[in-house]
């Protein structure tokens, strides 16, 4: 199976058009993407301080990235949906629910979870967040509005389907690759049924409206939808029947689909709009990170271990667990200020704060001479520095940094965020473990790897 790149839904095998919001999968991004797995994403870093070849490209603004994307990749992935909170009860998930949860994951993550102890806290930490906001939602009654309840009852519609289409695959006859028993005639009945037309017409309409675009879905492929959504409709019919929804994984799998629905509205409609930097709070966050950037000069011209310095706080992954230590590097090789201060300091030297794009850098130059480079003989230095940038990820972690305001900016906007989150959390009924044992089982004997 295969996630919608843009909604996350997951989609049975063989399809193309994503049923929650009419994506054609096929079109997705491929090139300098940045894939997820197990909620992290996983990307090529560019030591931030080299030249880097690419042109810079336009980013997205991450101030929600803390909400919407660290907590719900994973759930994305898994092909979480729909669940409804009664009034006056709140979230209880045990760490046997967490354990559900995670079996219903890919292989390849439920590995990292058997293994990971910070990775299964995270999850916890992120699924409490989530859920929290959600809450808040219910009572600012996003739940309430006609076109919400629409898109989580096809939410609801795709995961109970998907359900009975993956148990009637695993009940197929010995020797067949798949087997699903939704035939032609029994989507044209459906679509026959009083007020099929009409469900149908306002879920395209619902799409068209969070698109944000207002252009017509091509004829194909609304034809090509609508058969995905018929074939889901009688799925979850059928799997009703069955009594999937009775199932705890199920349950467990609805709950969080609808905390992400009604946190993904919450977090545009009201978390947006409080969390914005004034230029204030922007020029206090700038002074924020250039006086503790002041602080650690002050520790490593004072005699405390450079390296033990970068490893604390230095915020460049690529040399803080090398203690800072950027190797051997001619000029030409870095970007021009970091290049300048470099070579102008002497072995045991520690380098004034310097500005770059990256945020403020300490530099120590360990040796300086003649060494092989591209041309023949030539000066070279080993250093090693110190980074204290803003933190902030990119949406394409292979193009030039944002401009440090900026960064600045979006940063203090990820601190007011937490703070709001947090609070959010402190209030709310939610309670899920902090904490879970996972062991990662033989999927056909359920014996213990």
């Amino acid at each position: 199976m295969i996630a919608c790149h843009k909604c996350g839904t997951t989609l049975a095998e063989g399809q193309r058009v994503c049923p929650a919001c009419g994506t054609d999968v096929a079109e997705a991004p491929q090139a300098g993407a940045a894939q997820t797995t197990g909620g992290q994403v996983q990307k090529q870093t560019v030591q931030p301080v080299r030249k880097s070849p690419y042109a810079p490209t336009g980013g997205v603004n991450p101030t929600l990235k803390a909400l919407i994307a660290a907590g719900v990749a994973i759930l994305f992935a898994a092909g979480l949906v729909f669940w409804q909170v009664k009034a006056g009860t709140g979230v209880d998930i045990s760490s046997d629910d967490l354990v559900k949860l995670v079996e219903t994951f890919p292989e390849q993550e439920q590995a990292v979870y058997s293994r990971n102890k910070e990775a299964r806290q995270e999850l916890a930490k992120e699924l409490r967040e989530l859920l929290a906001v959600a809450e808040e939602a219910r009572a600012a009654g996003i739940a309430d509005r006609p076109e919400v309840q629409r898109q989580l009852a096809l939410s609801r519609a795709i995961v109970i389907g998907q359900t009975y289409i993956e148990k009637q695959n695993k009940e197929a006859p010995a020797g067949a690759s798949s087997f699903v028993s939704i035939t032609q005639a029994d989507v044209d009945a459906f679509l026959k049924e009083p007020g099929q037309e009409q469900k149908f017409e306002e879920v395209i309409a619902d799409i068209k409206a969070r698109s944000q675009t207002g252009t017509d879905i091509p004829p194909e492929r609304k034809q090509q939808f609508k058969q995905q959504w018929a074939e889901f409709m009688i799925a979850e019919r059928r799997g009703l029947q069955q009594g999937l929804d009775k199932d705890r994984k199920v349950q467990l799998q609805l709950m969080l689909q609808e905390a992400r629905v009604l946190a993904s509205y919450y977090a545009r409609e009201h978390l947006a709009p409080r969390i914005k930097a004034t230029d204030a709070e922007v020029d206090a966050y700038v002074a924020k990170i250039r006086g503790k950037a002041e602080d650690v000069l002050r520790r490593a011209r004072a005699g405390e271990d450079f390296s033990k310095l970068a490893a604390e706080f230095s915020t460049d992954p690529g040399s803080k667990t090398r203690g800072g230590d950027l190797g051997w590097f001619g000029r030409g090789q870095m970007i021009k200020p970091f290049e300048d201060a470099a070579f102008g300091l002497q072995p045991g030297q520690i380098s004034d704060i310097v500005e770059t794009e990256f945020g403020y850098h300490i530099i120590k130059v360990d040796e300086r001479g003649m060494r092989p480079g591209e041309g023949g003989e030539e000066e070279q230095v080993h250093a090693r520095h110190i980074l204290i940038g803003y933190g902030i990820e990119q949406a394409d972690p292979m193009a030039p940094p944002l401009p440090p305001r900026e960064q600045a900016r979006r940063a203090a906007e990820q601190d007011k965020q937490k703070k709001i989150i947090d609070e959010l959390v402190a209030r709310s009924r939610v309670k899920v473990a902090e904490d879970f044992d996972f062991k990662l089982s033989d999927s056909a004997g359920g014996k213990e790897r």
